[in-house]
């Protein structure tokens, strides 16, 4: 049976829950269900008086022949149904490695979160279906993965401090693929799609196999939603948990109690664990469940001992355990902001410097150097503790330290007089 397009009533349900934001980014890459959504959303924007507005958002990985054509023809779509573009470039050198479609899943996601933060947009939508649904569950399946993992996607998520939204987790690829040929949109065809080096390749071969057992998408993506509601029930406790025995500070760093965290049910324990260093170490995609429990079982075997996890230095402070964000070799971001520019620094901080300011800054690192610089001025408490303040976005023109931005309502702010400079720090999922 031929599948049937989307309806404009249904449309209307699916998007309605973009509509509390006052503007929204499009994730589309040019193929059928990105350009699914893309005109799904146009269409249903001009049948509301007000809001959200919608911008479109296409990377360019550079990793074949062709790709630039394709984000050229989302932009020529895009202006046909009057929406905003812009192409985002992945800026890499030569080979990029092993993994190399993680690795460019994770430059997409960080290109399009900077854009974000830099236009004020605090949403962004994917058009993540039915059947990806289905193949993660079985590929975490395959993994041995745990309640997260099978859970698969959820509807509804973040990375650095945006908002995800996935309006067409329960539609068929099918019916997307109908609405854009309904719709008489020509889409790209990524040849990934078909290269059995892939997983999902693999998969997408064998679904008739899979169907003929009864693992059908829609069978599979019901377990995965059931199992989406016992996260939630243990999510929430979670968060119980780090408001009761946790704090995260606005200068960058976390502390929870590591009595309570010893003596947790091993899950809230674990899910506590991820959420804080996921918040100070900016790191978005998920941690794997072996390294949170062999963490866990060496904070019970040797609680004096720090550790490495997730770019986070784990390390008891007297009675509590401190997490903040590792100093690697290679040293943090560093980026240039002029006035009235906002930027996402080391996916932990939004930095903002004001519309009047008469030049740009540097946004690197307080590093050891500009740390020992403040502390000598008596700039900073006493109790900010050392490895959190060298990893703080600083202000720099040239070699010279000008100080930190404002953060939040924490007592620290930028040390040349008049300086309007402000970061916010985004506390990644926690």
């Amino acid at each position: 049976m031929r599948a049937l397009p989307i309806s404009r009533s249904e449309a209307k349900s699916l998007l309605a829950p973009l509509a509390r934001f006052p503007r929204v980014a499009l994730a589309v890459s040019g193929g059928p269900d990105s350009l699914a959504l893309m005109h799904l959303a146009a269409r249903w924007r001009m049948t509301r008086r007000t809001g959200p507005e919608i911008s479109v958002l296409t990377v360019d990985h550079g990793l074949r022949a062709g790709s630039r054509d394709e984000v050229l023809m989302v932009g020529r779509i895009a202006k046909s149904l009057r929406l905003p573009h812009a192409i985002l470039a992945w800026e890499h050198h030569g080979d990029v490695g092993t993994s190399v479609q993680v690795r460019a899943r994770v430059a997409r996601y960080d290109l399009m979160a900077a854009y974000c933060h830099a236009h004020d947009i605090p949403a962004l939508v994917t058009a993540h279906h039915l059947d990806d649904q289905a193949e993660t569950f079985l590929m975490r399946l395959r993994r041995g993965s745990g309640l997260d993992g099978l859970a698969a996607i959820p509807e509804q998520g973040s990375w650095a401090g945006l908002k995800l939204l996935r309006p067409l987790l329960d539609v068929p690829k099918a019916r997307l693929v109908a609405t854009v040929e309904q719709a008489g949109l020509k889409f790209a065809v990524d040849p990934s799609n078909g290269d059995e080096r892939f997983e999902r390749a693999r998969l997408r071969r064998n679904a008739d196999a899979f169907a003929a057992l009864g693992l059908t998408p829609e069978a599979v993506a019901l377990s995965a939603r059931r199992l989406r509601r016992a996260r939630e029930a243990l999510e929430t406790a979670a968060r119980d948990f780090l408001f009761l025995h946790s704090e995260t500070c606005e200068a960058g760093y976390a502390v929870v109690d590591l009595a309570a965290l010893r003596s947790a049910p091993e899950e809230i324990a674990l899910r506590g664990l991820s959420r804080l260093i996921a918040a100070v170490g900016g790191g978005e995609e998920p941690m794997r469940l072996v390294k949170l429990e062999a963490l866990l079982a060496a904070l019970k075997a040797e609680p004096g001992k720090a550790h490495t996890l997730g770019r986070c230095r784990i390390e008891p402070r007297g009675g509590q355990l401190g997490i903040f964000r590792e100093m690697r070799k290679q040293g943090l971001p560093e980026l240039k902001l002029k006035p009235g520019e906002r930027t996402l620094w080391d996916n932990r901080f939004k930095v903002e410097l004001g519309q009047c300011e008469a030049a740009p800054i540097t946004v690197r690192a307080l590093g050891e150097a500009g740390l020992r610089t403040l502390r000598e001025r008596q700039a900073l408490p006493e109790a900010l503790p050392r490895l959190a303040a060298r990893t703080l976005p600083a202000c720099w023109r040239g070699e010279r330290l000008i100080g930190l931005p404002a953060l939040g309502p924490a007592p620290f702010s930028c040390h040349e007089v008049g300086l309007d400079c402000r970061a916010t720090f985004l506390r990644g999922t926690a």
